[in-house]
């Protein structure tokens, strides 16, 4: 992620078409990269457990409580939002 960052602030600072050409094809072979590590690999499931019930209880009162200290500490609606992915 670093090494796209990197030749993003690169790009916006080329100094021609054909260094920017460069960049460009860098910054594609780096997004490739990056997908591939992304993916799960071919041939398993996903990498998530089955959870019992009772894993899933105590995952969800880790996020009510989670909720509720946000809440009492004025950063409810942030968090809220945050949880939703809205902010």
């Amino acid at each position: 992620m670093a090494e796209i960052e990197g030749l993003y602030t690169a790009l916006r600072s080329a100094r021609n078409e054909r260094h920017r050409e460069r960049i460009l094809a860098d910054l594609a072979q780096a997004g490739r990269r990056l997908t591939a590590l992304a993916q799960p690999p071919q041939g398993t499931r996903g990498s998530v457990r089955p959870r019992s019930r009772w894993e899933r209880r105590r995952l969800l009162a880790a996020r009510g409580a989670d909720l509720v200290a946000a809440f009492a500490t004025g950063d409810g609606w942030r968090h809220l939002a945050r949880s939703k992915g809205r902010a």
